[in-house]
């Protein structure tokens, strides 16, 4: 009853503060996930010339929106370079101690990537590194106020002031793949991540290290692939899957897909996953280019008009960007104090009380001033004794003697009124006889 008794006034507190959010319990120790989707991406690739192509490409979800543009290069028959720029907006669940918040944050990242091609080898490996940087401004939340049942069960007033420290973040990533069977692609990545969050409040988290990245990608059909890649780096762990319909002819040259991510949250970044629908329409406006028609060289010079041979991925390279972050870069940052309208004072001390000679109680509250004040008290002996006599105290400060039945006892009480901020105490006495005479 005791118990109950002091979380009963928790709730009537809580319910009367100012501003409280809805939580789990307070402090919040939820660990939440956010599910961004589902998503629609769409992107649109064409060739600009013979050596040049750019991608245009957005999503759009119930907490998830992107828009990017790539523009890649042919530097020569097996090296190819893009630069990316993107801008992301989330919506992202938070967990602060005063309770779970859903909040809008984004993010603008750059990025560049570079392949060289060994075209010769029967394992077409390919290296490629790239690089990006990217930027998350911070978020003030208003304050929170309120009042909570602390581990030693005393009820607490507290404020929560509330942050989202956005990050600044660079990384770059060697990689290398190859084709070890038919149809097949497996690639593999050293990352380096550098990012620094904005928190005034919070202890450090900057996430900076080592981490690495295994890709797949497998042909199933001429025009049905499955990719799926893991990556295990310092902000965060992503893992990702796609099948893609490709060359659906309609209009030209279409891929249509399904996709799924997790990204698993370090150094208190929340966890996000998101499913949706993929569309990337490519158009290829290579221009034809005038060859020899006589290969071998002989004396007929006759040229004609061919297409230019299509032997290089400028479109599906470019259609990829360079830098694609999977969440927004920003993590809980607050600083909670505890807050009290008045302390704790005795005002009186507790006299000594007249020997009970059967049940009785008696209130104290009247010598103690304060807000939200928790009773607590002890007694030697301890209560109950050996013949059943017992000094208890309620929430509203009333002391209640119980008595057994031809016995004597003094109990020594100590009796303390907390708020979670400031406490005091007082020592009186109770005797107990209850002998016939």
């Amino acid at each position: 009853m005791k118990r109950l008794s002091k979380l009963a006034i928790a709730i009537s507190s809580t319910l009367a503060s100012v501003s409280i959010v809805c939580a789990s319990s307070i402090p919040n120790t939820d660990n939440p996930t956010t599910f961004l989707g589902p998503t629609a991406r769409l992107g649109y690739t064409s060739t600009l010339n013979n050596s040049t192509a750019y991608s245009l490409a957005g999503e759009a979800g119930i907490k998830n929106f992107r828009v990017g543009g790539t523009i890649g290069f042919k530097l020569a028959e097996n090296q190819l370079f893009k630069i990316s720029a993107e801008y992301l907006w989330q919506k992202i669940t938070y967990a602060f101690f005063s309770g779970d918040t859903n909040q809008w944050v984004n993010q603008g990242a750059v990025g560049a990537a570079y392949q060289y091609e060994f075209v010769d080898n029967s394992y077409k490996p390919q290296l490629g590194i790239s690089g990006y940087f990217s930027h998350a401004p911070s978020k003030t939340l208003n304050d929170i106020t309120g009042t909570y049942v602390n581990s030693q069960g005393f009820v607490t007033s507290f404020v929560d002031s509330r942050r989202i420290a956005g990050s600044n973040a660079a990384g770059v990533s060697p990689g290398i793949s190859i084709a070890p069977w038919n149809g097949g692609r497996v690639g593999a990545e050293i990352n380096y991540d550098n990012v620094r969050y904005d928190t005034r409040n919070a202890p450090n988290e900057d996430a900076k290290g080592l981490g690495g990245t295994l890709k797949l990608n497998q042909a199933l059909t001429d025009n049905i692939d499955l990719g799926a890649s893991a990556a295990v780096r310092q902000p965060f762990n992503n893992y990702a899957a796609n099948l893609d319909w490709n060359h659906v002819p309609f209009y030209g040259d279409w891929t249509l897909g399904l996709f799924g991510d997790y990204t698993v949250g370090k150094n208190t970044l929340p966890n996000t996953w998101n499913l949706g629908l993929s569309a990337n329409y490519f158009l290829d406006q290579r221009c034809p280019v005038m060859i020899p028609a006589n290969l071998k060289g002989e004396a007929d010079l006759k040229a004609e008009m061919v297409s230019q041979p299509i032997n290089d991925n400028l479109l599906a390279w470019t259609a990829d960007p360079a830098v694609y972050m999977p969440q927004v870069l920003a993590i809980v940052d607050e600083r909670v104090t505890n807050t009290c309208t008045a302390d704790v004072r005795l005002v009186s001390p507790i006299p000594d009380q007249g020997t009970f000679r059967g049940d009785g109680s008696f209130s104290v509250a009247s010598n103690f001033s304060g807000s939200n004040i928790t009773y607590s008290l002890t007694t030697v002996p301890v209560s109950p004794d050996a013949d059943g006599n017992a000094v208890t105290i309620d929430s509203a400060g009333v002391i209640h003697v119980t008595t057994a039945v031809d016995s004597t006892e003094t109990f020594t009480v100590t009796v303390t009124a907390s708020n979670g901020c400031s406490s005091a105490s007082s020592r009186f006495t109770i005797p107990i006889d209850t002998r016939n005479e």
